[in-house]
C-alpha cells in the first residue's frame, strides 16, 4: 500500500486522512527529519504533529515526493497519480509536457499534472492551517575546480572507494550487474573491500538492444569466481509499459523492460545497489549529443530548439499532435519552458552534464529502482555519496568532454580487468526480429484500445489513427518504433486527465 497523507483545515481544526508519518528509502545516518543539511542516502520522510505537517527529503530530491496544495488543504505521496481527485478532470501542466512529450524526462519539480509538484531537492516543507512553505537546501552548482587530468581520475578512485566503504553490506545480498561501467565499478569496489555478493543478476532489454549486457556481466561474474543469473525480459514491451507508465506517476518512458529485476530483487534479497548517477556524473551516455551541440550562454534558446529536436522522440512527435494538443505542447511552449532551467547551469563546469544530472537522472532514472522497486528493499547508491558528487561536478571541462573519466578510473583501480569491454560497444541487433518486436507492440496496442478501452478511439486527439498515420512515407518504421511508447503514453494520460485511474497489473 503505497503511504499518503491528505490533511484538511476546516473550523473545527485540521482533519488528518492516511500516514501521520513515514519513513522512505534509506538515510545512512541520522534521523531523516533532523535540522541542518541531509544526511547522506536516498529518502524523504514527513510528520504530522496535529498542528505542523515537516516533510524532508535528501541531498540531490532522487526519492520520489510529491505534494498538492489547495486553499485549506495539502495532500503528499510518493504516487501522484493518488493526488488526483478520484472521478473528477485534472488539468495538465502544458509547459511541462511540451518538453517531456520530446525529452522524455521533466524538468525542476514539473509533472504531467498542473496541481502536483515534485519536492525539490534537499527540500524542506511545512504545512498548516495557515499556509505553505518550500524551501530547498540544494547546494549550488559547482564551477570548475583547480586539478589535473590526474587528479580529477584519482580523486574519482579514492571518493568512490569511501563511498562503498560507508555502505558495504551487513548481510548476503544480491547485486544487479549490467555490461557498463556503473555496476562494475560498484560490484569490484564490492569484492576488493571483501564483501562480494551471493549473486549477480542481469535483466534483458527490449529489441533492438542485441543482448551484450547480460554476456559482459557474465564474463565479469566469471572472471571474479561469482554466480550469475540472466532474467528473461518481459514477454510483452506494450504490456510491460502499460503498468510502468502509471506505477512510475507518468513520470518517464523508461524503466518497464527492468519490472523482472526489480521483482526478482524484492524476493531474494534485503539490500542491494544501484549505479544511479554514474553515468551522467562520471561518463556521460549523452556525450556524443553535447559534443554536437556546446553549451552556448549566449544563444540558449538555439541549443533548446537542438536539444528538442535530439531528444527521445525529436520532430516525430508533431505526427502525435492535433491542432489543439499542437498548440498546447508546442516546440515554443517547450522551449521557453526549457531555456531558464539550461540557464541555471551556466556556471557549472559541465554545463550540459549537470543538466541531464538534475533533471533527466533526478526525475526519470531514478523512478525505477525507487517507484517500480519499492520500498521493501534498502538500495544504495554510491556514485550519490555527496564528497563524490562534489568532486565530479567540479571536474573541469576538458576532462569530460572526451567520454572517457570513467574508463580511466576503473583502469586504473582495476588494471586486471581492464581487457573486459563493455556493452555499449555491440552494435544493435536490427533486422527481421526487430520488425516483428515492433509490429507485436502495434498489434497489441490497437487491440487494447478495441477490447479494454473503447474510448482510445473515441478520443477528440486521434492519437491511434494519428500513429496510424505516421507509418507511411520514407522512414516509417523508426518513426513508428519512436512513437509507439509515447502514444501509449497519451492514451494512458487522456484518461487520467478525465478522471480515469489507470492502473494496471503488472
Amino acid at each position: 500500500m503505497t503511504p499518503g497523507l491528505r490533511l484538511v483545515a476546516g473550523a473545527d481544526g485540521v482533519r488528518a486522512e492516511g500516514d501521520k508519518e513515514a519513513r522512505l528509502g534509506h538515510a545512512l545516518g541520522g534521523h531523516r527529519l533532523d535540522d541542518g543539511p541531509p544526511q547522506e542516502g536516498v529518502f524523504a520522510a514527513w510528520e504530522w504533529d496535529g498542528e505542523r505537517l515537516l516533510v524532508r527529503n535528501d541531498r540531490y530530491g532522487m526519492y520520489p515526493l510529491y505534494y498538492r496544495a489547495d486553499t485549506g488543504s495539502l495532500a503528499l505521496s510518493p504516487d501522484p497519480l493518488s493526488l488526483l481527485p478520484a472521478g473528477e478532470p485534472a488539468a495538465l501542466d502544458h509547459d511541462a509536457l511540451a518538453v517531456f512529450l520530446r525529452l522524455g524526462f521533466f524538468l525542476g519539480e514539473d509533472t504531467p499534472f498542473a496541481a502536483v509538484r515534485a519536492l525539490p531537492p534537499a527540500a524542506t516543507l511545512t504545512w498548516t492551517r495557515d499556509g505553505l512553505r518550500v524551501t530547498s537546501a540544494a547546494p549550488p552548482v559547482p564551477g570548475p575546480a583547480r586539478m589535473t587530468a590526474a587528479e580529477a581520475v584519482d580523486g574519482f578512485v579514492e571518493l568512490f572507494r569511501a563511498a562503498v566503504a560507508r555502505r558495504l553490506p551487513a548481510e548476503p545480498y544480491v547485486i544487479p550487474l549490467s555490461g557498463g561501467r556503473d555496476s562494475r565499478h560498484i560490484l569490484l569496489e564490492l569484492c576488493r573491500q571483501g564483501a562480494p555478493p551471493r549473486l549477480c543478476v542481469s535483466g534483458a532489454k527490449f529489441p533492438p538492444d542485441p543482448g551484450a549486457d547480460a554476456r559482459v556481466a557474465a564474463d565479469l561474474a566469471a572472471r571474479l569466481d561469482l554466480p550469475h543469473l540472466t532474467l528473461a525480459r518481459p514477454r510483452s514491451q506494450f504490456r510491460a509499459e502499460l503498468f510502468a507508465n502509471p506505477a512510475q506517476g507518468m513520470g518517464t518512458l523508461d524503466g518497464a523492460w527492468m519490472l523482472p529485476l526489480l521483482a526478482y530483487l524484492r524476493r531474494h534479497t534485503g539490500v542491494s545497489y544501484d549505479g544511479l548517477g554514474g553515468g551522467e556524473l562520471a561518463q556521460n551516455p549523452s556525450i556524443q549529443l553535447i559534443r554536437d551541440n556546446p553549451y552556448d550562454p549566449s544563444d540558449l534558446p538555439g541549443l533548446a530548439d537542438r536539444l528538442l529536436a535530439a531528444g527521445r522522440t525529436g520532430r516525430h512527435v508533431e505526427h502525435l499532435l492535433g491542432p489543439r494538443t499542437g498548440r498546447l505542447w508546442s516546440l515554443e511552449r517547450a522551449r521557453a519552458r526549457l531555456v531558464p532551467e539550461l540557464a541555471r547551469h551556466a556556471g557549472a563546469a559541465f554545463p550540459l552534464g549537470s543538466f541531464f544530472f538534475w533533471n533527466r537522472t533526478r526525475r526519470s532514472i531514478a523512478l525505477a529502482p525507487f517507484a517500480l522497486g519499492g520500498d521493501r528493499i534498502v538500495i544504495h547508491t554510491p556514485y550519490l555519496d555527496h564528497a563524490l558528487v562534489d568532486h565530479l561536478a567540479s571536474v573541469p571541462h576538458r576532462f569530460l568532454i572526451d567520454g572517457t573519466l570513467h574508463d580511466q578510473a576503473l583502469h586504473r583501480a582495476y588494471p586486471e580487468h581492464a581487457g573486459l569491454g563493455f556493452a555499449a560497444a555491440v552494435p544493435q541487433r536490427h533486422g527481421p526480429h526487430l520488425f516483428a518486436h515492433r509490429l507485436a507492440y502495434l498489434v497489441r496496442l490497437l487491440t487494447h484500445g478495441l477490447s479494454a478501452e473503447p474510448a482510445w478511439w473515441r478520443s477528440p486527439e486521434p492519437v491511434l489513427p494519428r500513429l496510424l498515420a505516421a507509418g507511411r512515407g520514407p522512414g516509417a518504421a523508426p518513426r513508428v518504433s519512436r512513437l509507439q511508447p509515447l502514444a501509449l503514453y497519451l492514451l494512458q494520460l487522456e484518461s487520467l486527465a478525465a478522471g480515469g485511474t489507470g492502473r494496471r497489473s503488472p
